[in-house]
This record gives C-alpha cells, structure tokens and sequence, in this order.
C-alpha cells in the first residue's frame, strides 16, 4: 500500500525583532564622514578669508597685474598709481614725467588715440625678483597699429614694478 503524501512543514519565517529602527551605529560612518567633510570645508573657507587674494597668486599673475596697472594708470591719466607701478630706478631717472607733465599727455592721448588696449603679454619668464615679458598694445582708435614692446618688471619691497625705461 502507498503511502499518502506527507506534507513538508512550512519553513518556519526568521523572526523580525519588534523595534525594527535601524542603530545609530549603522549611520556612524556617514556621521563622521560628514564630520570630516565640514571641517576640510570651514578650513578651505578660513584660509580664504585670511589670506588675501594677491598672496595666493603666482607670480606669473603678479607681474600680469603690475603690467596692467601700469597701462591702466596711462589709460586713466593717474599719476599716483603710475608713479607706485613704477620701479625706483625709473621714478628717480632723469625724464620721469612730472605729474602735471604726465596728466596732460595722457588725456591728450586718450583724445587723439583712445585707451591703450593690450590683447595680450607673452613670453612671460619670472626668474627670482626679476621678469620680463612682450606686452602687445594698440590704442583703442587705431587698433591695426599692433606694438610689442618688451618689459622689464622687478620686485621691490616685495611688490612687482614695472621698470622698463
């Protein structure tokens, strides 16, 4: 006689704790994770803050700016700023323009030709306290008239200035 079929018991279901929250020490890792990311961030954004702009760029881009505010100083007929923009070397060379000499060159300048614009400074090469580069300018009003003149920027009293005579 055959037996009847015997049914398999039912598989018994893993028991599920009653408080099914997951611990706090499952998100421990992301906890500190996050922790670390914030600090490194607050400390990105203090240095930043502490340190000013001008100290965090390269030289390259220093001896960039000085070049420029010295154009900028003729564009704007600003005898201060160009004065300062110079090196010392020039400022006390026989020829260095008077302020008032200076001034009514550069605006008669300014009316005759426009600003002095300067698409670009190549062969730039910072070695030590000294730099050289070629500023390419043209003046606003004629701009098919292309110059290149090579410049000499030194660095005094820890600032670049322009010292080509």
């Amino acid at each position: 006689m055959a037996k009847p079929p015997t049914a398999t018991p039912p598989t018994p279901s893993p028991q599920v704790p009653e408080d099914d929250a997951p611990s706090w020490r499952a998100a421990l890792p992301f906890i500190i994770a996050g922790v670390v990311v914030l600090v490194v961030v607050i400390g990105v954004l203090i240095s930043n803050a502490v340190r000013p702009a001008e100290s965090r760029m390269s030289d390259d881009a220093l001896v960039q700016h000085a070049i420029n505010d010295y154009y900028t100083a003729r564009n704007e007929a600003d005898f201060g700023k160009f004065a300062a923009v110079n090196c010392a070397a020039v400022r006390n060379a026989e020829g260095f323009p008077a302020e008032d000499t200076f001034v009514t060159d550069n605006r008669k300048s300014m009316a005759d030709n426009g600003q002095i614009m300067i698409p670009e400074i190549t062969d730039l090469t910072v070695d030590g306290d000294r730099a050289t580069a070629r500023v390419h300018w043209h003046f606003e009003k004629s701009a098919d008239k292309k110059n290149v003149v090579g410049t000499t920027v030194v660095r005094e009293d820890g600032k670049w200035k322009v010292c080509t005579q």
